[in-house]
């Protein structure tokens, strides 16, 4: 609680250094060593002329106040002079000699904003030449506040107009640049709402720009001249303002605001605004007992809520608004006061000050954007490594799955080469040791030998990796060679234009090599041939073709052929192909047609062994 009051106390004293150091801000420098005109004759309203003191502020509102000086030149100058007016109030008309100098009616940002000006007037001819001159300034002031006239300076261009300019820069480009920066802020915060309308400050923010440029209403004075009749409507609409102040504050500190907080930035202004229009209450009556004060004490309210927020809720980003809006508090108590008739002078600070304030909310917001941006890149770091992580279990996984069913597929083809192994091997065997008993050696030697070559194809087999049918083949032409050679039988191998065949594992291979020996074998038995051509070809639909061809006796199929036939058959069907014998003139041919890609799935292994020879 200490602390809590240390910071209170450091709050009211910078406050109050604020407030005591506010006259010191429009201090600016004057010019030296010119002519001073401080003293003038004052006529308010037609009254009495009374002698005054300038800078001087009319003594009540909406006057018509003349103010009359008189100064000598000891001789006519050699350089031209100018008459410089630092600090004026509203529409003034300047005479020199009984001649209009300036008028500044037509000029829409004096009477507009409803602030201070300042005028470098121009003289010469006889307004410059030695003797008594008099200077005549009218005043025009509404109901706003009381007018103001500061003293006059008489100089040359080098000694007054540096001065003006600075003047120009601070009280006229400064408001425009205010107003331009407000309304590049409005559009830059309408499109941040637009794309993040679950965000309800950049609303609030948004409306409080758009709101608060009603003050500068006046500006449309040259379009329409009767709009300074208007200027306390666009004032009492401006009061919208303070009570957007307060949601903004209180949604800073993380506070929903209350219903009837949101219902006053629409009730409260449109009750003055129906009052004026009809004129149940003059416009003036309300600027000085409604809107004045609202616009005066609201900011105090503001304050209290961001300190709250600071000092007890913690919330840091009302720091960050506290400041600022103790700026505004101060220019507000000081645009009241002068409307009040407390403190003399034609500057409204509270139109400079808003926009430290708008600035102070429009970090906070893009500090919230930036840090909404920060975790959303956090987040989307957070879930690209995670998608990373995944990604890498599910290359393991997949790696894992592919490992297990490579795994699988081997110990389905050792599975299936070694139940054909067993089915052939065996019957050869049986039959060896039926021959033997028989005695019959000549069968033994011939069933052995059938024994062996079948054993060496199914080792041969078990080498042959996918797209490698060529090689299998290749393989067993060598086996086959000499012994056909031993058997006078003329073979003619050509597997030149043999397609490429994908998906061959070793039970595929053995089945084409079982089915090539099969054909061979058969054109051994029934032939008897002299000549077998093997050839590769291209099948049907990108397909592969293997023909067996021999000058035997021709095929006679009696009932679709016997076992090994039908065999051979099988074993082109598990290879998702198709088997063809036809007879021939002189021969028989055998055709193996094979798709572009085998399936695994279908490499079952048929039943060999000596019932699969006819």
């Amino acid at each position: 609680m200490a602390v809590n009051r240390r910071w209170l106390g450091l709050l009211l004293a910078m406050l109050a250094a604020l407030a005591a150091s506010t006259p010191l801000w429009l201090d600016l420098p004057t010019p030296r060593d010119v002519l001073v005109i401080d003293q003038a004759r004052f006529t308010a309203n037609g009254g009495a002329p009374a002698d005054v003191d300038l800078p001087h502020a009319q003594g009540r509102r909406h006057v018509q106040g003349r103010y009359r000086m008189d100064f000598e030149l000891a001789r006519t100058p050699t350089q031209p002079l100018y008459l410089f007016i630092p600090t004026f109030s509203y529409r003034a008309v300047v005479a020199l000699d009984g001649d209009v100098v300036l008028d500044t009616g037509a000029d829409s940002l004096v009477p507009g904003i409803m602030l201070g000006a300042s005028a470098l007037v121009p003289l010469s001819g006889r307004h410059v030449a030695a003797g008594r001159h008099t200077v005549d300034v009218q005043l025009d002031v509404p109901d706003v506040a009381r007018g103001y006239l500061s003293a006059l300076y008489l100089g040359t261009a080098q000694q007054v107009a540096p001065y003006h300019r600075l003047r120009v820069l601070v009280f006229e480009h400064t408001r425009m640049m205010v107003l331009a920066c407000q309304l590049l802020l409005a559009i830059a915060t309408l499109m941040v709402w637009i794309y993040r309308p679950r965000e309800p400050l950049y609303g609030w923010l948004f409306l409080l720009l758009v709101v608060s440029t009603a003050s500068y209403a006046g500006l449309l004075a040259d379009a329409a001249p009767d709009v300074l009749d208007w200027l306390p409507h666009a004032y009492a609409f401006s009061m919208s303002s303070v009570f957007i102040l307060h949601v903004i504050a209180l949604e800073i500190n993380g506070t929903a605001p209350p219903g009837w907080l949101r219902a006053c930035v629409v009730a409260v202004p449109g009750a003055c605004l129906l009052a004026m229009a009809s004129g149940v209450v003059p416009a003036p009556a309300l600027m000085i007992g409604v809107v004045a004060p609202v616009m005066v004490i609201s900011p105090l309210i503001t304050v209290a809520i961001s300190a709250w927020g600071a000092l007890v809720k913690k919330v840091r980003e009302a720091w960050l608004l506290l400041l600022p809006l103790c700026v505004f508090s101060v220019a507000a108590l000081h645009d009241g006061a002068i409307v009040a008739g407390m403190l003399d002078g034609p500057f409204f600070l509270s139109l400079y000050y808003r926009q430290l304030l708008v600035v102070a909310i429009a970090v906070i917001l893009m500090r919230r954007l930036g840090l909404s941006l920060i975790r959303l890149d956090g987040a989307n770091a957070h879930l690209r490594q995670r998608l990373a992580d995944r990604e890498a279990e599910l290359r393991r996984l997949y790696e894992d799955e592919r490992s297990e069913a490579a795994r699988r597929v081997r110990s389905e083809e050792r599975h299936r080469l070694t139940v054909d192994l067993h089915d052939g091997l065996s019957g050869h065997l049986a039959s060896i040791i039926a021959l033997a008993e028989r005695g019959c050696p000549a069968g033994i030697e011939r069933t052995a030998r059938e024994a062996l070559d079948d054993l060496r194809l199914v080792i041969h087999s078990l080498d042959i990796g996918d797209r490698e049918l060529a090689a299998a083949l290749s393989g067993l032409r060598e086996r086959l060679e000499p012994r056909l050679k031993r058997l006078g039988v003329d073979l003619q191998w050509s597997m030149a234009h043999l397609p490429e065949v994908s998906g061959v594992t070793p039970t595929h291979a053995l089945n084409v090599l079982r089915i090539v020996q099969e054909a061979v074998t058969n054109a051994l038995r029934h032939g008897p041939a002299s000549r077998i051509a093997v050839r590769g070809g291209a099948g049907p639909q990108g397909g592969a073709l293997i023909v067996i061809e021999n000058d035997g006796a021709p095929y006679v199929n009696t009932a679709a052929g016997g076992a090994g036939v039908r065999n051979m058959g099988r074993r082109a069907v598990l290879l998702g192909g198709a088997l063809q014998i036809e007879a021939l003139p002189g021969g028989t041919r055998v055709a193996l047609a094979l798709p572009p890609r085998l399936d695994a799935g279908r490499a079952s292994p048929a039943p060999s062994g000596p019932w699969a020879s006819s």
